[in-house]
């Protein structure tokens, strides 16, 4: 940054930030952005003084020359934080030499300012106004002007000239009191503003260190992803013709084929599916977590999507010897929402509740109004969630340990991808479980436009 002498021992610390030119760049900004906040209380302070008190009964052409360089100082100050991108894109080391110059003119004519005032006779209480302004000035300055290697320093130093000669030649006693007590407070202010740049480098250093560290896990986590997404694709089409051929073998055995060789082939052809199930899944979670899945929402009738549902389900329930029953179908109802996902949805759901269902136990669907959405819901009577695995029901790849006897398939993706595709068409899922008596996951959807104006005619 701006570089008046070499640093020394206190700014070892600090050094190598100093030399990266990225941390220059940014610090070079924020002291432009700074500097706009500080020039705009010059002007507000000068018009403020000059009005309401009676420093306009000193010398007009010294206090109109003083203004006059003030306004001019400031605009040129403007201008360079204004400016900021093609200035210091053009020269870097040129706009921090200009920032510079026009931080110093800047202080020595607002020390001029004060000095008048206190040499000025009869002005009393305008003097200890000029002097609270002043002391203003310099603190709002070593804050700005953090960023600035030794440039905040130099602009107290300057402010400070004009004045202490005048306050300390005075004959005026409390006038010589209140320019000792100035300059113990711009001496106290100088050790200050060396902790404030020091302090300011070492936190801008780590934020840039923080966001490289985040850069680089956003590109390790994007490459990860397109590497499961490309080597799950590549895996799922010999996948898919390998389990084709199994199932065709398991259904027409060749004659005198072994029974042992039969049972082979069947693990050969269950896994594959597991498999095969486990890519799509993860292919889904991906998708997602890019934002690259598509959603076709439209009306769809709920009452005939529920019942289909529960058929291209019903043969993985009875696996498990268990029942589907739709209660309260809704059959005027249509909901928003693409027809495709929401089966998905449908299918993790039922699929899970016959799991955790007890053999013999049923699975409950049912949808229900309320206001302008539909709430449908899955209900099991099976061991229920755990208290201490709540939290972690819709996270990737869990499952509930020990929520019942029996072995669950599953690639514990299936209640985070159902949230997600729920999420993106606008609805939300929960559940609520009672350890021991069952658990029942649902999820709201919206009414259909047309749905929902009768159904606001109807309440009306």
């Amino acid at each position: 940054m701006l570089r008046f002498r070499p640093l020394n021992s206190q700014d070892i610390d600090i050094a190598p930030s100093l030399l990266r030119e990225d941390l220059r760049l940014e610090a070079s900004y924020d002291l432009a952005q700074r500097s706009i906040i500080g020039v705009s209380g010059y002007f507000l302070l000068w018009l403020i003084i000059y009005n309401a008190s009676e420093l306009e009964r000193a010398n007009d052409a010294l206090l109109e020359s003083f203004g006059f360089l003030l306004a001019a100082a400031g605009v040129g100050r403007l201008y360079l934080a204004l400016r900021f991108a093609a200035l210091y894109g053009a020269n870097p080391q040129r706009w921090r030499m200009l920032f510079a110059i026009g931080t110093t003119l800047s202080a020595g004519l607002w020390g001029g300012v004060c000095a008048l005032a206190l040499n000025y006779d009869g002005l009393g209480a305008t003097a200890v106004m000029v002097m609270l302004a002043t002391a203003g000035v310099g603190a709002w300055g070593i804050v700005s002007l953090a960023p600035a290697t030794w440039l905040g320093g130099i602009f107290i130093l300057v402010l400070l000239f004009p004045v202490m000669p005048f306050a300390l030649l005075s004959s005026n006693v409390p006038g010589k009191g209140i320019a000792l007590l100035f300059l113990t407070f711009f001496i106290f202010m100088i050790f200050l503003w060396r902790r404030l740049h020091t302090e300011y480098w070492r936190a801008l250093a780590g934020r840039a260190e923080l966001v490289r560290a985040k850069e680089a896990a956003e590109a390790a986590n994007q490459a990860k992803s397109e590497f499961i997404a490309n080597v799950s694709h590549e895996l799922r089409t010999p996948l898919t013709a390998i389990i084709g051929s199994l199932g065709l073998i398991e259904s027409y055995p060749p004659q005198g084929m072994p029974e042992q060789t039969m049972s082979l082939v069947d693990m050969a052809f269950q896994n594959g599916k597991r498999l095969s199930v486990l890519i799509n899944d993860i292919l889904d979670f991906e998708k997602l977590n890019a934002h690259r899945m598509e959603f076709h929402c439209e009306p769809v009738a709920l009452a005939p999507f529920l019942q289909r549902a529960i058929e291209l389900n019903r043969a993985y329930a009875e696996s498990y010897r268990v029942s589907f029953e739709l209660e309260q179908p809704l059959p005027e109802v249509t909901v928003i929402a693409d027809e495709q996902r929401l089966m998905q949805v449908m299918t993790n759901l039922l699929s899970n509740a016959a799991k955790h269902s007890h053999a013999e136990g049923q699975v409950s669907v049912a949808a229900t109004k309320h206001a302008d959405q539909i709430r449908i819901s899955v209900s099991d009577h099976g061991a229920g969630i755990p208290e201490d695995f709540r939290a972690h029901v819709f996270e990737r790849f869990t499952q509930a340990g020990g929520a019942s006897p029996r072995k669950k398939n599953g690639t514990g993706l299936g209640l985070a991808i159902s949230k997600a595709i729920i999420e993106n068409m606008g609805g939300t899922i929960g559940f609520d479980s009672v350890v021991g008596q069952g658990t029942t996951f649902f999820f709201d959807l919206p009414l259909a436009a047309d749905q929902q104006t009768a159904t606001e005619t109807a309440a009306a």
